[in-house]
This record gives structure tokens, sequence and C-alpha cells, in this order.
């Protein structure tokens, strides 16, 4: 049987399709939601730009080049100034930008994609959480058809949308699975005593400083809580996804069990914002959450009072701008059902449009709105963003939203001219052809070998052979956070270094004394959370090659400004100490620990010894650390 007839039965199966099917409508709010993700970490992005993604920075490209994989390609490695760095994440929040309008969406998708993963490549050591997923989500995005709903292709194509909501593919399928993926083979990581039976092991989460946020600092104050809790992630993660793929295929309704098992799921998540310092980590997972919302939203948001009601928006014939902005407001606002016809045949609208120079709203009741009040109308009877009428019906925004109007009115021809190229009536190809399904079909199959092996349920070799085209693509996922068990050593680094002039500082936070006591509220200290990765990561021996250039980081940042100028303010040198902390059982006290885990000269002074290892033993640092 061949991908396409398989479909085909597939299809025609009905609990096969409650699974495996989205509605097109679910796709759009997934589009959206994570777009909105991925632009705003993107756009985090540009103040480590500098320090995290170029030559000067931690990571120069020969290094990681060196370190890495041959398999793990980038675009970011044509060149390690920040101006390119920052043109080519400019283009990627560009691409994200697109994607999350739905403006050549596929191609938005496969930019978003392709550049996600080699911004992930660029410097593996701050990776957190939420960036794999990104990009294994992002994959299947390439193939499904987003853009059908709320989009400007939707809104603007010659070829008209699909008509019906619901949508079965394999990437739907693959869509889907790997939403599943993320929590159930995590269930089977999760392998140490502290998951069960002890049930201890959101007590150690919490306990870790430097990701607890004050609230999951407080709850350390409910032990049989945290037991409670540390029972409900994991017999969620394991039993959750099987019972959602099982409820059809057994016959069960699936309404208010799939609902229930939803709002469990997304409690992890809001759990895991509020407690602990994980990123994007939690949006990323809520974004992948929304595909599994079913049409019965949708209609059900469809059958309010409001989104009932009959409107009719009018424009000047006479401006083909003016038509097309129509049809994209109406189509992302959700309102297919609103008629768009031109004024100048309609005698009032027509007087309405002349006198006020702008374009008509006449909603249920006859009433006539004008400029930002005709928007704001619509607003109210749109079953997707009814939630902003009212604060933006408010009083203040309404000459605001005129006076904007107006200058578009009056500079339309410009503004249309400008916009031709973004509003342009084209062909949209919205469903991809067998071909693409076939792929898509085949990758399904390839990521649940992988992630069988990785749960060693296949053989190692499964993996080994998969590997070198995972991680081309970066998708090779691994779903172990908090896996077996969580981390129980904890601790802070303090940079102690010495100037020219012979004081000593805290290097990295130059107006606090140096001192070894922990900082209060360890978690909010940190600049951000892909430095506290980095530096976190530093103290591990996995990563201990990595000290070398982040020493001769902090010597080129400090000093960059200081060699011709207040020379006595140079540093000189640093030791790098990181106080462990590890976390006893319950009830007991915790124990520190003082580290030196690197010492670092700027300049080289002397000669280096003879044998390079042993200079390496006496000092820590090789002879070659000099910036």
């Amino acid at each position: 049987m061949n991908a396409r007839s398989l479909l085909a039965s597939l299809t025609a199966t009905p609990r096969l399709t409650a699974v495996f099917g989205i509605d097109l409508r679910t796709l759009a709010l997934f589009r959206v939601a994570l777009a909105s993700v991925l632009l705003v970490d993107l756009l985090r992005h540009f103040g480590d730009l500098s320090a995290l993604y170029t030559d000067f920075g931690v990571m120069p490209r020969a290094w990681i080049m060196q370190y890495d994989t041959p398999w793990r390609l980038s675009l970011y490695f044509i060149n390690g100034s920040a101006g390119v760095t920052g043109t080519l994440l400019a283009v990627q929040c560009l691409a994200a930008a697109a994607l999350l309008f739905g403006w050549r969406t596929r191609s938005a998708a496969i930019v978003s994609f392709l550049m996600w993963g080699w911004l992930c490549n660029r410097n593996p050591m701050v990776l957190i959480g939420g960036d794999i997923l990104m990009v294994c989500l992002l994959f299947w995005a390439c193939f499904l058809p987003i853009a059908a709903r709320w989009s400007f292709d939707a809104a603007l194509s010659s070829l008209p949308p699909p008509r019906a909501n619901a949508h079965l593919s394999w990437a739907s399928a693959g869509l889907m699975l790997q939403v599943l993926s993320t929590y159930f083979y995590s269930a089977f990581l999760k392998s140490g005593v502290e998951w069960r039976p002890d049930y201890t092991a959101v007590y150690y989460a919490l306990s870790l400083d430097r990701y607890a946020t004050p609230l999951g600092t407080w709850l350390l104050q409910f032990p049989s809580l945290l037991e409670a809790l540390t029972f409900y992630v994991w017999w969620l993660e394991l039993l959750g996804p099987p019972l959602i793929l099982a409820a059809p295929l057994l016959g069960l309704r699936l309404g208010q069990g799939l609902r229930f098992l939803l709002l469990a799921f997304a409690s992890l998540h809001v759990g895991f914002f509020l407690c602990l310092e994980l990123g994007h980590f939690p949006f990323v997972s809520l974004a992948s959450l929304t595909v599994y919302l079913g049409g019965w939203f949708w209609d059900w948001r469809a059958r309010q009072p409001q989104a009932q009601r009959a409107v009719t928006i009018y424009y000047d014939e006479d401006c083909g701008f003016c038509l097309r902005t129509s049809l994209l407001i109406r189509t992302l606002l959700g309102l297919q059902a609103a008629a768009v016809l031109p004024a100048q045949p309609h005698p009032r609208a027509r007087a309405l449009l002349e006198a006020n120079w702008s374009w008509v709203v006449i909603d249920h009741e006859d009433r006539a709105h004008l400029k930002w009040s005709a928007f704001v109308a619509l607003l109210r009877v749109s079953p997707v963003f009814a939630w902003l009428y009212r604060p933006l019906s408010a009083t203040l925004f309404k000459p605001v939203g005129d006076a904007a109007y107006d200058v578009v009115g009056r500079h339309r021809g410009g503004v249309a001219k400008l916009s031709s190229g973004l509003l342009a009536v084209r062909a949209v190809r919205f469903d991809l052809g067998a071909g693409w399904q076939k792929l898509a079909a085949a990758a399904l199959l390839l990521i649940a070998l992988w992630n069988l092996s990785t749960i060693q349920a296949l053989p190692a070799s499964v993996q080994r052979v998969l590997t070198p085209g995972f991680q081309l693509l970066r998708i090779d996922q691994l779903w172990n956070m908090f896996a077996p068990y969580p981390l129980k050593d904890d601790g802070w680094i303090v940079v102690e270094g010495t100037l020219a002039n012979g004081k000593i500082l805290n290097v990295l936070k130059p107006d606090i004394p140096v001192t070894f006591d922990k900082p209060y509220q360890l978690s909010q200290t940190h600049e951000n959370l892909r430095w506290h990765t980095y530096l976190g990561r530093l103290t591990e021996n996995e990563f201990a090659p990595h000290r070398l250039w982040f020493g001769k980081y902090l010597c080129r940042s400090w000093n960059a400004d200081k060699l011709v100028d207040n020379r006595d303010q140079r540093l000189m040198r640093f030791k790098m100490h990181f106080v462990v902390e590890r976390t006893p059982p319950p009830g007991q006290v915790a124990q520190t620990e003082r580290q030196v885990l690197w010492q670092h000269e700027c300049f080289q002074t002397r000669e280096p010894a003879a044998d390079p290892k042993a200079s390496e033993i006496r000092t820590g640092n090789p002879p070659e650390a000099a910036p």
C-alpha cells in the first residue's frame, strides 16, 4: 500500500481521523503562537549578539567548528563579525514576522526552520530546553497548511483556501506525535528513584537556587505537596499521551476527557513558568499544545451571539489597495461570513465614504461606523479577537486611531505603492502534493525510531545510522529534562580579578565586592538565562575546554577600552571560583565547598614552560591563554 492509499484509508476511519486530524483554525493558532515565541526570543538574542555569537565572544567559529560534530552546519559560520551576525538575525526576525502574519508562509516556515537550527549550531553552550523543541515544531510546520486561515496568504490568494476546516495528513500525524513525544519519552528517561518511588524529584528541582523562582523556593516548606506534584508530573507524562491516542481507537468519547488532559499538560508549563527560570521553554510547549485544540472550540466561538451578527464592509471601488486591505482585515479577524462590497453602488455607504473619506462598516443593527470605530465594530463580532473589543473601544484610543487612519487615507497612493509587494494577489497552494506527504511519512517513521532508541527500546545502532541526517537538520531530539533525576549539585560562580594597579574586584559584578556568600534569590541575579546556562555548563568537567575561551573573552571585553587609556584599570589575571552547594535529602542542611575552576593570565608576562602540560597543571592556564 503506497502513502496515498494508506492516507486515504486513514481518512476514511473516523477514529483515526479524530486522533491525527487538526482543524485549520487550530493550525492558524499554532502558527501565531509559535511564531510569536520565536520572534520574541530572536529579538532577545540581539542583546548578546557580540558576546555569544561572534568571533569576539566566548565561541569563535574556529573553536566551535573544531569542538562540535561536522554535521552541525550553520550559515552563521560564514563570518564572525557582529555586522554579518546581526544581519542574519534580522533576516530571521523578518521570517518569523512573516510566519506570524501568514505572509508567504511556506517560505517563511522553511527559512525559520533552517535558520533557527543554524543559530542553535552557532553556540550549543547556550541552548536551553525550548530550543530543540522549537526546531522540531518548525520542521513539521513546513509540511502543513498553517496559512489556510487568518493569514495574508488566505486573504489575498487567487486560489481559495480549503473550504473544510478538518485537515488530515502524514504531517498532521507527525506534528501531533511530536508534541506527545516530549512527554512520553521524558517519563521513560526520568528513571531515578527520585521520581519513583521516593517522589522527591520536585523537591530537588526547586532546591536548585540558580533556577528556582521566589515562589518555587517558598514551596519547599510543603514536602507533602512536592511529593504529590512529583507523582502528578511523572504519571501524567507517562499515561497522558497513550490516553490521548487510545481514546478514539477504543471508541471512547473525546470531549471532556481530552479537554481535561489538555488543561493538565498546560498546567505543567504554567507551573514551570511560575516556579523555575526556564526561558522560553514553557511558552514553546504551550504553543505546541494548541494543536490539540479541536474544532469544537472554534464552532463554539462561532455560535456565540456576537459572532452571529451580520456585518458589511464597504470600500472605495476605485482603490484596489482598499479592497485588499478590507479582505485582509476580514480574514485576519475570522469574519469569513462578512460581506465586502464597493461603496459606490450603495447610496448610504457612498454618501458616508465621500463625506468622511473613510471606509464604512454597517453592523447588525444597521448602524454605520467609520475609521477607527469601524475597526472596533469588527472586533466586536470577531470569534477570535472579540476580547479586544472593550479595551480598544476606550475613548483614549479613538483620536489616535482616527489620526492614523487619516494619515493613511491622505497618502493612500504612496502607501499602496509601498505595500504593493506585501499585499500582492497571487496563487497560494495551501496543501502540499503527495510527494511531500511521502517525505513527511518517512520523517514520521524515522523520528519514531530515533526516539525509541533514546529510551533503549531499539539498539543504539539505529541512532548511530540516523545521527548524521538528524544532526544536519538539527532535529536530534532528546527529551531528558530533569532526567534521570534533577541535578543535586547547585552553586554559583565568582570571578576574582586583579587589575594592573593591584586592586581585587568581582569581574562579573564590578559594583559588588568579592564575596563567596550565596546571593539572595540566586535565580534572579543572572543577566539572562542563556548566560546563566553558559556559566552553569562551564562548571561541568565535560565542558572544561570552554573555560579557556571564556577567559579570553573576559580579558578582551574588559580591556578593550583600557589598553590606551586607564592602563592601570586593565584586567591582568583572574580566578574563576565555583561555590558548590549539594542538595541534601529533605530535612537536612546543605553544605558548600569552594573550587577553583580556572586561572587565567590576560597578558603573557613570561616564557611558557618547556612542558606545556606542566604549565597547565601548575597554573590551570595553558600558555596560549592570552587573548
